[in-house]
């Protein structure tokens, strides 16, 4: 799975998820505990001779969290309901992130060149949009979230006449997209991509995992594209294992020799709709901001069915 966003190391505990989400889910929170104060506990242990001890200490315990939560959730409700914003906010800044190294500068095969040719022819509160970008740079090849990145790397090789396919949201077994350039095989598969939309240079595990999802489909070519470059060790092991890396420098040259109409349109398909804020990796839903003691982060909206988290990029912490 692509990410720009590595995993938060822990996930929020329920008193900081109650003091930073919607005033619902502290309400629920409460409705829960008064429940279980009231008819789960005295149904599970008050019966027993022997477990019905426990009854005078947890009743009074999930009445207590329930009158706790159920303040949270009222500051909540007229914090969220009684004060009104000036002014929309502005989405984060990017960071502008330089390539972590050069563009590859090694030959490249005819289905490496086949890119560089130029004769093919949610549930946020969402702010008010920025202007939409009227050009490709490196700037805006950094903003875009991790699932966009994935679906603009497949529909780039789409509009070169390739048939290009996303591998499904979830567990990817280490490739995004395959590639089918088989004429008299249409249904095999001769390429695969991996995308890694990550703030900081790929280091050699991914390529290797990537060197293996070839010997497993048996193919003999594989892309991996990732903005920000990759170390010395993963292009040394690439470049033993026809393995074709491809940073923001290099996409972004592909791009720009792209005839006009397809560049535009590129362009428009990844600037379509809310296109800087990530998609969760388990339910392919758009994230939302939150805050707890160590800074802020995105979270699943579906929260607490969806548990995923994502960290922030450095500069919007």
């Amino acid at each position: 799975m692509s990410r720009r966003y590595r995993k938060s190391r822990r996930d929020p505990g329920l008193f900081e998820i109650a003091t930073t989400s919607d005033w619902k889910v502290s309400a629920a929170m409460a409705a829960v505990c008064f429940l279980a104060a009231t008819v789960i506990i005295p149904a599970l242990f008050g019966s027993s001779r022997v477990l019905s001890g426990l009854v005078l200490v947890f009743v009074p315990l999930a009445s207590l969290m329930a009158v706790l939560f159920g303040s949270i959730s009222l500051i909540r409700f007229f914090a969220q309901n009684l004060q009104a914003p000036t002014a929309p906010p502005r989405p984060p800044a990017s960071r502008p992130i330089q390539p972590a190294v050069r563009a590859t500068e090694a030959s490249l095969s005819e289905l490496d060149k086949a890119p560089l040719a130029t004769s093919f022819v949610s549930p946020t509160n969402a702010a008010a949009p920025a202007a939409r970008p009227t050009a490709w740079s490196r700037e805006l090849i950094d903003r875009i979230e991790w699932k966009r990145f994935e679906d603009l790397c497949c529909e780039f090789y789409r509009v070169k006449g390739i048939r290009a396919e996303t591998t499904r949201l979830g567990a990817d077994g280490g490739v995004d997209i395959r590639l089918f350039q088989d004429d008299a095989d249409p249904q095999r598969c001769t390429a695969v991509v991996q995308c890694k939309a990550w703030n900081q240079a790929v280091g050699v595990k991914p390529v290797r995992e990537l060197r293996g999802v070839m010997a497993h489909e048996r193919v003999e070519k594989a892309f991996f594209m990732a903005p920000n470059g990759f170390t010395d060790e993963a292009r040394a092991f690439a470049t033993e294992n026809r393995i074709t890396l491809l940073d923001g420098k290099l996409f972004l040259a592909m791009l720009e020799r792209l005839p006009e109409a397809l560049r535009q349109q590129l362009l428009d398909f990844a600037t379509t709709g809310d296109w800087t804020t990530p998609t969760c990796p388990s339910c392919g839903v758009k994230m939302a901001a939150r805050d707890s003691k160590r800074g802020r982060f995105w979270g699943c909206v579906k929260f607490p069915r969806c548990r995923a988290t994502l960290q922030m990029r450095a500069s919007t912490q």
